[in-house]
């Protein structure tokens, strides 16, 4: 069940048109700011941006959640 599901929500891809996208990009570049002034460790600040930066690329239509790095 587990693997279907997977195939179902990993075939969906959320698509949003440029204006929204560079939206979301300048919005994406002003949270890594505020987390780089924070007082968090520097872990927990490469978690933040981490996560937020493939949030951007799955709407962008380049990252799938599980998916891992392509090596060059």
């Amino acid at each position: 069940m587990k693997k279907i599901l997977f195939y179902i929500l990993s075939s969906i891809q959320m698509k949003t048109d440029i204006e929204n996208l560079s939206k979301i990009q300048d919005l994406l570049l002003k949270y890594k700011m505020e987390i780089e002034l924070s007082s968090m460790t520097p872990l927990t600040k490469k978690i933040y941006t981490d996560h937020a930066h493939n949030f951007v690329r799955w709407v962008s239509n380049d990252f799938a959640p599980g998916s891992r790095l392509k090596k060059a």
